[in-house]
């Protein structure tokens, strides 16, 4: 089940207002659903395991402008006074407007890594979810070989990122991305959107503090270096 936008399952969300990120703004906020409807053709009760369709259209209300997604759902039939109502349960969200842009990481990142994540993220804004598993395994085993954690594999290496000075919660998400990836390339399961884009950015939160904020704390310390020397220079 999708959590990309709070509240949104229940009954016709038409005119709701549902919590999430709004990709133009890129504001957690709220948004209205300003138009819901399913497409023809599409099952109530999936026996292809897709489900129905749902055309949705957002109008963020911090920005004001409005976003497209393809809504997975499964639609069940609950009594209610009178007779019955549409209950919908997403699994998935599609986004269609604006037109998804491929994920980078920060120019502190080193170069390799960032080229191995942006290949990765081409296959996730390509739609190629199973791809993108492998590459953002891929792009955590190029950090650990960067950061000199060593072991027999990749499970060891990550782990030994301990010793290196990095955080529990950095290991358990490297962690996790070693799962997704092995699971698509050995087993080729799919991941919906949202899970992979979760691994993205447990991947870009990770390079947040084991390089960017680093990078900025270096930069401030020689900042107030060379503002020290220049208060202690004889003024000629």
């Amino acid at each position: 089940m999708t959590n990309r936008f709070a509240k949104l399952d229940g009954y016709d969300p038409l005119h709701s207002t549902v919590g999430g990120e709004c990709p133009h703004c890129l504001c957690h906020t709220t948004l209205t659903v300003i138009s819901h409807s399913k497409l023809r053709g599409s099952d109530l009760e999936p026996t292809d395991g897709k489900g129905a369709r749902c055309l949705m259209t957002l109008l963020c209300n911090w920005c004001s402008k409005e976003s497209v997604y393809l809504r997975l759902v499964t639609i069940k039939k609950t009594p209610v006074s009178g007779g019955t109502r549409d209950f919908y349960t997403t699994f998935d969200t599609e986004q269609v407007w604006p037109v998804r842009t491929p994920r980078e990481l920060a120019p502190e990142a080193p170069e390799t890594v960032r080229e191995v994540f942006a290949e990765a993220a081409l296959a996730e804004a390509a739609g190629a979810f199973r791809l993108a598993g492998i590459g953002y395994r891929a792009t955590v085993e190029q950090i650990v070989k960067e950061r000199g954690a060593v072991g027999n594999n990749l499970y060891e290496r990550i782990t030994g990122l301990k010793n290196l000075g990095a955080t529990e919660e950095i290991v358990e998400a490297f962690h996790e991305a070693r799962f997704v990836g092995n699971d698509a390339a050995h087993d080729a399961l799919a991941y919906s959107t949202e899970e992979i884009a979760d691994i993205a950015e447990l991947i870009n939160e990770a390079v947040l503090v084991l390089y960017v904020q680093p990078a900025q704390r270096a930069k401030m310390a020689a900042q107030r270096a060379a503002r020290r020397t220049a208060a202690k220079s004889p003024t000629p």
